[in-house]
């Protein structure tokens, strides 16, 4: 899971706000050398704040060494710089020092806290230039969700931010696993889900499902309730739908159905390769990692997340974007000069069949390599035709904070400190609160 580390950065940035409160919300981003509000970290490239790793990171800085090389502008150079949750410290305290990167990675909850202090441009502003713009047909082309992740309500209706590694919430089996339990397929529904725990507890004796407590995990389990965490400037954690989310993560820990993993360590990898359990929900780009633990393809699968209407499924859409500072002109036409590139269709089908991130284009689908992947395995397709229904999550001001009270609320109702229904009347109420104080 692409896990959010970056809360408690919150009130340092609260207070970087105060400085630089009388900045806009981004600045002119037209062609050429006029100064921004900041000064780049290296006048020399336009840096990339990225939190990728190993084959990943490799295959990143592949990327960024062909646009180099197909460009006669202003190189960009990618620098590691922690997960996810230090770079947005990092950019909270270069915010404070007036020094910036020409782009990062970040989340959208991160992007508006960068908004609010005036420190990225707003991406839309590029599209008209007739060179180097995006006409409303490459703008088509892009999968609807992706476009509204990265659109700000609290900033005009602009966008902030755009995407760049992102995936989908899936429900990952252990054919081993099910076969032992006398099951075959994957559940469809959440009823046939809670149906399969309890006959693989029964007849194996083994947990069915690991759980990380996560925010994202916890929003896309609700969106396939039918349910939504956010709406008319309010949370919605006290809907049947969001309630029926807590009730099941209720009756898995108190039936013994499954057990809660020690946060961000992934032990659920390894008990799903060990064969200890039947299930693990996490993201689409996860598989990579259990294709090299698993071995045999034939041993395990992904399958959409189960839902509670299979005619109307929703899931999560999650996964960084990339924002662009307001440093130099050369800075920032550099930044949107490499994100128009790493998105073309081209390069999306590239980075989605080295990474297992998804393609940000509708049209990376109909390339023929992308035929051949689906052809190799019968679960490939799954996380593509996902995207037509995921979900993006909340990215108004505050939100930050909210991902932090939807954990402690997973938590307290896998420790039995609440039930579910209270924890999530006490989660609207505590997550209004937090948004309130953000405004």
């Amino acid at each position: 899971m692409l896990n959010n580390n970056g809360k408690a950065a919150g009130l340092v940035l609260g207070l970087v706000l105060v400085a630089v409160s009388d900045v806009g919300c981004g600045t002119d981003t037209s062609t050429g050398d006029g100064g921004g509000q900041f000064s780049p970290i290296d006048a020399e490239v336009a840096t990339f704040w990225d939190r990728q790793t190993t084959e990943t990171a490799e295959f990143l800085a592949t990327i960024v060494d062909e646009f180099n090389e197909a460009t006669d502008g202003f190189p960009v150079k990618v620098v590691r710089s922690g997960n996810y949750g230090d770079i947005y410290r990092k950019v909270t305290a270069s915010i404070q020092a007036r020094t910036l990167p020409a782009m990062a990675v970040a989340y959208e909850s991160m992007t508006a806290e960068y908004a609010r202090s005036g420190a990225v441009v707003a991406i839309d502003d590029f599209f008209a230039n007739p060179e180097t713009g995006l006409s409303e047909e490459d703008l088509a082309d892009f999968f609807p969700a992706l476009i509204e992740t990265n659109t700000f309500a609290d900033f005009g209706g602009k966008m902030y931010s755009f995407p760049f590694s992102k995936s989908v919430l899936m429900l990952y089996f252990n054919k081993r696993v099910l076969a032992e339990a006398g099951l075959t397929d994957p559940p469809a529904t959440w009823d046939e889900f809670l149906d399969q725990c309890r006959t693989i507890k029964t007849k194996t004796g083994k947990y069915a499902l690991a759980i990380d407590v996560d925010a994202s995990t916890m929003d896309g389990i609700i969106f396939s309730m039918g349910g939504s965490v956010f709406e008319d400037g309010k949370t919605t954690f006290d809907s049947e739908e969001s309630i029926r989310a807590f009730q099941l993560i209720e009756t898995l820990a108190t039936e013994k159905l499954a057990y809660q993993i020690t946060p961000r360590t992934f032990n659920d990898e390894s008990d799903f390769q060990q064969d200890k359990i039947a299930f693990t929900m996490r993201t689409s780009a996860g598989k990579a990692s259990l294709a090299r633990l698993m071995e045999d393809p034939d041993a395990w699968g992904m399958a959409r997340l189960p839902q509670a209407d299979p005619g109307d499924p929703h899931t999560v859409l999650f996964g960084s974007n990339i924002c662009i500072f307001d440093t130099t002109g050369e800075q920032r036409d550099a930044a949107w000069a490499f994100t128009k590139y790493f998105t073309s269709t081209e390069v999306s089908v590239k980075w989605a069949l080295s990474t297992g991130y998804l393609p940000s284009r509708k049209s990376a689908l109909d390339h023929p390599d992308m035929d051949t992947f689906f052809s190799q395995w019968e679960y490939n397709r799954a996380p593509f035709d996902s995207l037509a229904f995921a979900k993006a999550e909340p990215n108004v001001l505050g939100w930050q904070r909210v991902r932090s009270l939807i954990e402690n609320a997973e938590t307290e109702v896998l420790t039995g400190v609440k039930g579910a229904r209270q924890a999530a009347v006490d989660l609207k109420e505590k997550a209004d609160r937090a948004l309130a104080a953000a405004q």
